[in-house]
């Protein structure tokens, strides 16, 4: 109920505004008349006095959102759901002493935030910088760049508001997908069965060819510490070395056009969530990991910190606009990964290809992350991968079935 109300009075405090800017030209306005109607030079001096403060009051709300100069300083990337904080740096480019002004940054319409902070307002000057900030937690992920501001300014009585739009330089936020934590195991190269090379290797450095130098994580071996990076960087740091083992991963996520279920979190944030978690553990156990319909070039990290960067950087730029199928998106891919390890194919909607195409494919452990449609858009048109007629076309092509709990949105 408290919020409510602080909602309701953060709304209506624009029109407060409004309703009292006019007051002051009606009532000079009002004075005038008087003093006409019954002759009283007493009335328009008054009126005349209120008439010059209103002018002066405009004057100083016009100057004081010009002559500015802004930057805006944003992290280079973040995570769905993370805090994001901006800071706002303000110049004044004229020698004038400035009432406060408020900033209201303009984020890109696609990037959806909750817990958006306003900026404190400010009063620049010439001699020093000021810098305020605000924050939000976004809950899409992508690329979002955005170069406009609006500055709100009043004069010192608060009687006239005046807004200009600046246009800053560039930003650039890189939103991550959620780590959203799922239970698939990872079988060795040729889909055999037993135990999983993934589950028994705690950590890379069984091989012996070196793959880098990586910060110190609990369970390293002393034996492996790099000493001359440690001293460099006076971070502890590890040598990583190429594991002696045939793990690697390959995901496939739908994003064929209309095959993207629900307004809010949608079926293919959920796939983007399930693989950065994935991702992450495969990696953490040695394992090779491709995304070969997002990543068009091999992949080129030299340790895990790196690559699973490029793996969040590709999964923020998946959109679902493709015109192929998952299944051609199968096959297209397949002199990227390889001749063995573990397919994991994450859909929602019905491709009628996929179960002949992955029956094809008996060299790779095939795993299919369904993704339930009618969970995510119960007024969705396409075919739900759920349907049991055709979840046991993939069972008998040889794929492992991981039915997918649905998503709630991220708040």
């Amino acid at each position: 109920m408290p919020s409510q109300s602080l909602s309701q009075s953060v709304a209506s405090a624009p029109l407060f505004r409004r309703v009292a800017a006019m007051v002051p030209p009606y009532a000079a306005l009002f004075l005038i008349i008087m003093a006409l109607l019954i002759n009283s030079p007493a009335l328009f001096y008054m009126a005349t006095a209120m008439v010059c403060t209103i002018l002066a009051c405009r004057l100083q709300a016009y100057l004081s959102v010009r002559g500015l100069r802004i930057e805006r300083v944003t992290p280079p990337a973040a995570r769905v759901g993370e805090r994001v904080t901006v800071s706002i740096t303000v110049w004044s480019e004229k020698r004038i002493k400035r009432p406060l002004i408020s900033i209201r940054d303009g984020l890109p319409d696609r990037l959806v935030v909750s817990e958006r902070t306003p900026s404190l307002p400010v009063a620049p000057s010439f001699d020093q910088p000021i810098q305020t900030r605000y924050s939000f937690r976004p809950l899409r992920r992508g690329i979002f760049r955005w170069s406009t501001m609006q500055i709100v300014g009043t004069d010192a009585l608060g009687i006239v508001t005046m807004n200009r739009d600046y246009r800053t330089e560039a930003t650039e936020l890189v939103v991550y997908p959620p780590r959203i934590a799922v239970s698939v195991n990872l079988q060795p190269s040729g889909g055999a069965g037993g135990i999983s090379e993934a589950e028994s290797g705690r950590f890379r450095g069984s091989g012996i060819e070196p793959r880098g130098v990586r910060e110190y994580q609990a369970g390293d071996p002393l034996r492996h510490v790099h000493w001359a990076s440690s001293a460099r960087s006076r971070t502890l740091m590890v040598k990583e070395f190429e594991v002696g083992s045939s793990l690697a991963a390959a995901f496939f996520l739908q994003r064929t056009q209309g095959t993207d279920f629900g307004t809010g979190f949608s079926s293919l944030e959920a796939m983007c969530g399930h693989t950065v978690y994935l991702a992450e553990v495969f990696l953490k156990s040695g394992a090779t990991v491709k995304i070969p319909t997002v990543e068009l070039v091999p992949a080129s990290a030299a340790n895990y910190e790196d690559r699973l960067q490029q793996i969040n950087h590709a999964l923020a730029l998946l959109e679902p606009t493709s015109e192929d199928s998952l299944a051609a998106d199968v096959i297209q891919s397949l002199s990227r990964i390889g001749e063995g390890g573990s397919l994991f194919v994450m859909l929602a909607a019905q491709d009628p290809e996929l179960p002949d195409t992955l029956a094809r494919l008996s060299q790779f452990d095939r795993v299919c992350l369904i993704y339930d449609a009618a969970d995510y858009d119960p007024k969705a048109a396409a075919r739900s991968a759920a349907d049991p007629i055709y979840l046991e076309r993939l069972r008998q092509a040889g794929c492992r079935i991981v039915a997918m709990p649905v998503v709630e949105e991220f708040r």
